[in-house]
């Protein structure tokens, strides 16, 4: 099984969907040898959550990853340990943006064209795709492979235009038509390109190895491109991704499936060509049975959504949707009054076009509408697929829709229950809850270094607050940037330094009361539990600033541990982390 990943392509870009003007030819043959499929959405429009929802079968609250960069939760399985236990091979090659390691034990190749940059890195100069191929099949073993090839094209950074004219480019109607949209076009065009002709190097040295025949190739892609209205919303143009696949002798070729997708299917389906057992507590459906025309159709709906990314200078603007196989689609904003914001309109890294939406959006009516559309939503939003793939017309305001409105929305909600993810959970997402000096976590909760603006957040002396319970069994209270982790277990209160070095207090005789951590820039510890010190310590270096990585409350990102680093067996109560002064009545 050989599995192409394409980074942020829309369906409708490549040309066996349509787009006269992408030279896509080895895409295009892909389609003729196997089935094309017109209705596969990607669960969540970024890269993390797609991905780790791709790889594990479940969506994103069940495995965690929901916002971008973010770990998947302790214990969770993903492809490699299913497909191990059939004897497989089980490799990615190039860029795998999904963590923590051992919850995604692939076999990892092509290291550095799986960096961001440099972008010449991105096409595999070493060829050690090709090489890998090349090798594995010329080794007598008989072991079946997986592998999964996955560059970052046509992903920002897009590599400069060299093929297209920008001016004589068919725009497509959910761009505002200015010459520097049409720049980045092109570019993004030309990613394209350079995408499939990846894709023909990979299936020519399969071709020379002579396993055509005896390999399932998919091609697809992980979420929608990054213009307004694609990437990062769960509009069509999003979430809706090419999906490829030449099964020879068992997926009929030159065929078209309408069959409703979600990559969420992915692993179960490939579980199920491998020959394993159905997992029944993953969230997607194999599709096997679609693939050798056994059936036409898959889902009744599939759920997307998008919870942003955790950028500090990002608005938190979450959203939840539902596709239905008759071709309409729900959507519920769970913050319309906030304006909807990403690297689009703050730091394009190339062809930077935005602004010249703004300012054309001052004379031109369509121009305001995009612009609008894409900065501002409406509560609820519901789409008929079928005559409108823009999404440009939104029926929850029509009342001959009503009826529709609410039997999608309660399958939403039906959904999120399954999932048991609340609208308390939606509303508040995995960000720090912010005061003028200080911020909160909430137990079992997370937070990303990329949710604070480091020049802001840059304490000379740290406080960290709470109340805690049940120290005697306890655990890890939190683990701050990667810089040290916070324990109250077996009635001591300590810290484990990154070095593994642990500093802890006496047994204590209380078993729950107020904590009060005291760490300053050049490294000096106090910890006083029920205002009575119980810990000092020099650490010879600053701690204090917030690194790479997450802030906790009661658990380890994406890890589960036993001992002092266990998840925490009690109660932690408004866990503060002050800057310099304790936070105090305004």
């Amino acid at each position: 099984m050989i599995i192409f990943l394409a980074d942020d392509l829309n369906q409708q870009d490549i040309g066996v969907y349509g787009n006269r003007e992408v030279k896509t030819p080895y895409m295009d043959q892909l389609a003729k040898e196997g089935i094309r499929f017109t209705n596969a959405y990607a669960a969540s429009s970024m890269c993390t959550p797609s991905r780790s929802a791709m790889f594990t079968g479940l969506y994103p609250f069940r495995n965690g990853a929901q916002m971008n960069h973010f770990t998947v939760r302790a214990g969770i399985k993903s492809l490699p340990h299913y497909l191990q236990q059939q004897g497989y091979r089980v490799v990615i090659s190039g860029k795998i943006h999904m963590a923590p390691p051992d919850n995604f034990p692939f076999e990892h190749i092509g290291k550095e064209f799986g960096q961001y940059s440099p972008i010449e890195n991105r096409l595999d100069r070493k060829k050690e795709t090709v090489k890998f191929i090349e090798a594995h099949f010329n080794q007598p073993s008989e072991q079946p492979i997986c592998l999964i090839v996955a560059p970052w094209v046509p992903h920002v950074p897009w590599f400069p235009n060299r093929a297209f004219n920008p001016s004589a480019l068919k725009l497509p109607e959910y761009l505002a038509d200015t010459k520097e949209t049409r720049h980045a076009l092109a570019a993004y065009y030309q990613s394209i390109g350079e995408a499939d002709k990846m894709l023909g190097e990979v299936m020519q040295a399969l071709d020379r190895s002579g396993q055509t025949p005896n390999t399932m190739f998919m091609f697809l892609a992980d979420q929608g491109a990054q213009f307004p209205g694609a990437k990062w919303t769960v509009y069509d143009q999003g979430i809706r991704v090419p999906l490829l696949i030449r099964w020879p002798g068992h997926a009929k070729r030159g065929s078209t499936s309408n069959a409703l997708i979600s990559l969420v299917d992915l692993t179960p389906t490939l579980i199920d060509i491998a020959g394993g057992p159905e997992i029944k507590e993953l969230d997607g459906r194999s599709f096997k049975q679609v693939l050798t025309s056994k059936t036409t159709k898959h889902n009744p709906y599939i759920f997307a959504e998008t919870s942003m990314e955790p950028h500090f200078w990002y608005n938190y603007t979450p959203a939840r949707s539902i596709i239905t196989a008759d071709g309409y689609q729900y959507i519920r904003n769970y913050h319309p009054g906030l304006r909807f914001i990403t690297h689009i309109d703050q730091v394009e890294r190339n062809e930077f076009y935005f602004d010249s939406w703004v300012n054309k959006a001052t004379t031109d009516t369509k121009v305001k509408f995009l612009l609008d559309r894409y900065s501002y939503r409406p509560p609820e939003e519901l789409f008929n697929l079928n005559n409108d793939r823009l999404s440009f017309n939104n029926l929850a305001t029509q009342d001959s829709f009503d009826h529709k409105l609410k039997e999608l929305s309660a399958m939403l909600d039906k959904e999120l229950k399954k999932q048991g993810e609340t609208e308390a959970m939606i509303r508040e997402g995995t960000l720090p809850r912010f005061f003028d000096k200080s911020y909160t976590i909430a137990q079992k909760g997370s937070a990303m270094d990329l949710s604070f603006n480091r020049k802001r957040w840059n304490p000379a002396l740290l406080h960290i607050t709470g109340y805690l319970e049940n120290i005697n069994k306890g655990g890890i209270v939190c683990s701050y940037f990667n810089n040290f982790r916070l324990f109250a277990y077996g009635s001591q209160i300590g810290i484990q330094l990154t070095d593994g070095s642990i500093k802890e207090s006496a047994p204590l005789k209380d078993t729950a009361g107020h904590l009060w951590l005291q760490l300053s820039e050049d490294g000096k510890l106090s910890i006083q539990f029920n205002n009575r010190l119980v810990l000092t310590a020099s650490l010879g270096k600053d701690l204090t600033k917030i690194g790479n990585g997450f802030v906790t409350c009661g658990i380890l990102q994406g890890q589960e541990l036993s001992g002092r680093l266990q998840s925490y067996q009690g109660r932690i109560s408004d866990l503060l982390f002050s800057m310099n002064d304790l936070a105090g009545a305004p």
